[in-house]
């Protein structure tokens, strides 16, 4: 970007010279004008970008361009000739084309940015002989050229520019320094109170604002851009109460200026038939009807008036007149243009339509109640004691300007927390100032408005939506709404389409969709036509059919068949389109135990646990889960599958316990039904839960009954899913050759079947034994992959599980600040989604990582704080694992009793559970502590335990890392030659293990052979 001084000249009436003098002489006039200019620019260190009937030109500084454009025009003058001029200091980007471009005619440099159309205003507004400039030229002066005077002109508003601008001219004392005319283009204005009025006069009907506007900038940017677009007819679209009144109100009056033939508002609300019509237009006009036809009369009248805006109020009740009305004056009106609000499009040819939204819920919103609020209490501010209220006052109102005022107007008697609390009953509070229009008197008079011009069909369609929760497809409505009973009634997509366009109905893209190749629009209403539309359901009594109904389409959802199709093949789209049902899913489940209907309610909550499953809360999902168990309807099969669902949430949730009760119920009632997928799916997954919790040798039985089943049965995800949890048991063995085997067929039978968590948790596992054999950028390769594909499918637990894997690898790297943003970033997420057993995990290793960067306050806190949440959810095993990293703390601090007590600790717990590698690991540890405390008899009892369970179980990484400690130890001895046995026998393991110098073997390798050395 350049900061460059720009200047536009224009020759005056340069094709009337070139018409009065004939061709060959007005060339040789431009000849010797273009030598002339040329000539100056040279002087003047310009630089040429355009060139027209004028010139485009650059500057490095104002007073070379203000120097420039003086002699310009004294050399043009003695031509004969009149240029105007304008000025503007701004950034450019300056683009070179290529020589192949500019052999064939192109410019050398092409000049972009707003700075430029700018300039270009300010020069056109510019009478012969003069040179205007912006406010960033004349600020940019040091110094006034000699003999020269600047004079403002004020502001202007230019076609195109936001705001109007300050408009200055440069000339000499003596100069007219007369104002730039006004044009269609340009015109100058003057600020009164917080609006840009025309100086001139233009005519209009438009009332003065009765307070103060807030909000909606960008609604009248675009407005202005449209309508000085050339678009004649603007349908304003949107809910009542959302401010289409106020918003055209405020255009009219902020760009009076654009319509010199004036600006017409015609209110519309009382009005019912065509006569209404006619008669608010010719009032709003001006003119008096005849005998002749009066939609003829007024067309004429509106292209008497030229370039004006007619403003036609509230349309919706009398959009059957539009043809007859609109319809005729656009065609006979050629340079009016008319503005029209309503709550439904018009449908009319050329009908442009913008649909105006609730305030941003944010400051803008907050804004207007403050506003509205100081109008009943003057000292009202919002600030920290009340702006959260405020702030939820906003929310609940959807943001509707209607409602937000007449809930401002009761802060003289409630406090912003009483409002929120007394919105439950919304209509009574929201009840209007005494005197104000009958329809916007309430908010409920506002709806009823709409709701009276519907067919029946539609205030059916309408109160039966009331049944949907935040949001709804086209597919669900077809399913839900019944119409029948109207022979007349239109197909239900039909309807629905009808009360979109009556702003009764909204509709969205949500976001994602386009990147999982979804195009599926949703509908909703706002909270407040919800609740109206709701209350004549009920007074209707049609809600429990309407409810069942809702139900019975949702229930679908969750069918063993649509479950199982969430892992397959094109699953990542169903999932995200289930994450958009997740508030329907739950209503329908509330409603179905209510209601007593467990065909509803299972299914129901199966659905919405795969979106509590990957995006959480999981105690959310497991409270629903624990009312529909509950419910005396449920046959076995049901049962089962209630059970099969608690059990993963509860396992993700960590809660090992109850996942293991819950799977062992669903293995007894899915083999007494005969339901043998189920059955093995519960067995596959209970044996995860015997490994998590210590249990090996049932964890190792129970895939063994399992896995022949499963090949035999031939379903391939579970197959994988099996397989996968069988590698984790073969890793934690130090069976590193039958985990890979297990790894590498589970990820071959994910990409088979389609099934992308399942994939993208193998890769993960394969990568912890990537990180743990020391290869450490292969591992963090394999969580960025993983990570990747957990976040396609919307998997919030599995991205941070891999975003936490790869923060250990950072660590085993000394990587240590990298390490603690990433378990950090994965510990917000474990928490966002409730899934504690993750939390306490990430909590120890961020206890880790500050050990190693030695912040031992913050490293016992941590790590605390995860023991108490492993004790709370019933997890033996990282309880003992954060033990073990207590103690290496307390060990380091010098606390070398309380370290030996932690270490003893995590193994009696980990003899206690049977997990016999992490009780050798802990027996390492210990070994090590008494090692440095010259308990050197000790230190080898406990490194013989760890190194006969490490052998055992194949473990050959760990084993070394025992033998580099038992090298030390040996060295302690006086036994230097079995010690570099020991370096020999650990330099083996790590050349086997591919175990890189970075590891934690490689390290230890390395100052064992520093203590031979």
């Amino acid at each position: 970007m350049d900061r460059r001084a720009l200047l536009f000249a224009d020759v005056v009436d340069s094709t009337a010279l070139v018409q009065r003098l004939g061709d060959q002489a007005a060339s040789a006039l431009w000849a010797e004008h273009d030598r002339r200019a040329r000539d100056l620019l040279t002087a003047n260190a310009g630089q040429e970008i355009d060139r027209s009937d004028g010139f485009f030109l650059l500057f490095a500084h104002i007073a070379q361009a203000a120097a420039y454009a003086r002699a310009y025009h004294d050399a043009v003058h003695e031509l004969g000739l009149a240029v105007r001029v304008g000025l503007h200091v701004g950034t450019l980007i300056l683009r070179h084309n290529p020589a192949s471009d500019v052999a064939h005619g192109a410019k050398p440099i092409e000049a972009e940015g707003l700075a430029k159309p700018l300039a270009a205003r300010i020069m056109a507004l510019a009478r012969g002989g003069q040179t205007l400039m912006s406010q960033a030229a004349r600020d940019a002066f040091v110094a006034l050229p000699e003999g020269s005077l600047i004079v403002d002109h004020g502001h202007y508003r230019l076609k195109g520019i936001d705001e109007p601008i300050p408009i200055f001219e440069l000339g000499r004392h003596g100069d007219a320094f007369t104002p730039p005319v006004d044009s269609d283009k340009a015109y100058r204005v003057v600020l009164s109170q917080d609006l840009w009025l025309p100086v001139r006069e233009v005519r209009h009907n438009l009332a003065p604002e009765r307070d103060a506007f807030v909000g909606r900038s960008s609604e009248l940017r675009e407005l202005a851009q449209r309508l000085s677009g050339g678009c004649r007819l603007l349908t304003l679209v949107g809910a009542g109460g959302i401010g289409k009144t106020r918003t055209v109100r405020r255009y009219a009056r902020a760009w009076l200026g654009d319509w010199p033939g004036g600006v017409y508002f015609c209110d519309l609300s009382e009005v019912r038939s065509l006569e209404g019509i006619h008669f608010a237009v010719a009032l709003a006009l001006s003119v008096p009807l005849g005998k002749d036809d009066p939609t003829v009369q007024l067309g004429n009248a509106i292209a008497g008036r030229a370039r004006c805006l007619v403003i036609l109020d509230n349309f919706e009740q009398v959009v059957e007149h539009a043809q007859a009305t609109l319809g005729s004056w656009i065609d006979r009106a050629g340079d009016a243009a008319f503005l029209v609000t309503s709550r439904e499009r018009l449908h009319l040819a050329g009908e442009t339509v913008l649909e105006i939204q609730p305030l941003p819920l944010s400051d803008m919103a907050i804004g207007l109640f403050e506003v509205r609020a100081q109008a009943q209490q003057a000292n009202f501010v919002v600030d920290d004691n009340n702006r959260t209220a405020v702030a939820n006052v906003v929310e609940l109102l959807d943001g509707l300007p209607l409602a937000i005022e007449l809930a401002a107007a009761r802060i003289r008697i409630l406090s912003p927390q009483q409002i929120v609390k007394r919105l439950r009953d919304r209509f009574k509070l929201l009840a209007g100032a005494r005197g104000a229009a009958a329809r916007q008197a309430t908010l409920k008079a506002a709806i009823d408005w709409s709701w009276e011009l519907l067919q029946p069909w539609e205030q059916a369609a309408m109160a039966q939506c009331s049944v949907f929760e935040g949001g709804f497809t086209l597919e669900a409505a077809e399913a839900v709404l019944e119409l029948k009973i109207w022979p007349d009634a239109p197909p239900t997509m039909d309807v629905v389409q009808a009360l979109v366009d009556k702003s009764l109905l909204r509709s969205w893209m949500p976001k994602g969709q386009a990147r999982l190749d979804i195009e599926e629009p949703h509908f909703a209403m706002y909270l407040s036509i919800h609740e109206y539309a709701a209350d004549k359901l009920e007074v209707s009594g049609g809600t429990v059919v309407a409810q069942r109904a809702h139900g019975v389409c949702f229930a679908r959802l969750g069918s063993d068949e649509a479950i199982e199709s969430l892992f397959l093949h094109g699953g990542i789209g169903r999932r995200h389109s289930l994450s958009l049902e997740i508030d329907n899913l739950v209503a329908a489940c509330r409603r179905s135990i209510q209601h007593g209907d467990g065909t509803v309610a299972v299914p129901s909550f199966r659905a919405a646990s795969q979106v509590f499953d990957l995006q959480g809360p999981l105690t959310a999902g497991l409270a629903l889960g624990a009312q529909v168990i509950a419910m005396k309807e449920l046959d076995e099969a049901l049962c089962a599958a209630t059970h099969a669902t608690l059990a993963r949430l509860s396992l993700r949730a960590g809660m090992l316990q109850e996942a293991g009760a819950s799977f062992g119920q669903v293995i007894g009632l899915a083999r007494g039904v005969g339901d043998e997928t189920r059955e093995l799916s519960a067995m596959g997954q209970l044996a995860y839960v015997f490994l998590l919790q210590g249990r090996v040798d049932e964890a190792r039985a129970q895939f063994d009954a399992t896995l022949p089943r499963l090949r035999k049965l031939g379903n391939l995800r579970l197959l994988g899913s099996t397989l996968g949890n069988l590698a984790v048991l073969h890793f934690e063995q130090g069976r590193i050759g039958d985990s890979l085997s297990c790894y590498n067929e589970a990820n071959e039978l994910h990409r088979q079947v389609g099934n992308r968590q399942g994939e993208g948790i193998a890769i993960g596992d394969l990568a912890i034994v990537h990180m743990n054999q020391g290869q450490f950028e292969g591992a963090a390769e394999g969580f960025a992959q993983a990570a990747a594909i957990h976040r396609d499918i919307g998997d919030c637990i599995g991205v941070g599980n891999n975003m936490h894997n790869l923060g250990l690898v950072r660590e085993r790297q000394g990587h240590y600040t990298e390490a603690q943003q990433q378990i950090e970033s994965a510990l917000a997420s474990y928490r966002e989604v409730g899934a504690r057993h993750f939390e306490g995990t990430a909590l120890g290793n961020l206890g880790m990582v500050c050990h190693r960067q030695h912040d031992w306050v913050r490293a016992r806190a941590h790590l605390m704080a995860a023991l108490k949440i492993h004790r709370k959810t019933g997890d033996p095993r990282s309880e003992g694992i954060g033990l073990a990293l207590l103690g290496s703390l307390d060990h380091d601090e010098g606390r070398l009793e309380a370290a030996e007590q932690c270490f003893e600790q995590s193994i009696a717990i980990f003899r206690r559970i049977g997990e016999r590698r992490f009780m050798a690991l802990a027996n390492r540890a210990l070994a090590t502590l008494m090692l440095e405390s010259h308990r050197l008899e000790e230190a080898s009892i406990h490194l013989d335990e760890a190194e006969v369970v490490l052998n055992e179980v194949g473990d050959l990484f760990e084993l070394a890392i025992a033998q580099c400690t038992r090298g030390r130890l040996l060295i302690r001895q006086g036994d230097p030659d079995r010690a570099g046995a020991s370096l020999v026998a650990a330099q083996a393991a790590a050349r086997t293990r591919s175990a890189t110098p970075e590891s934690e073997l490689g390290r230890a390798i390395a100052e064992l052979r520093d203590l031979l050395s």
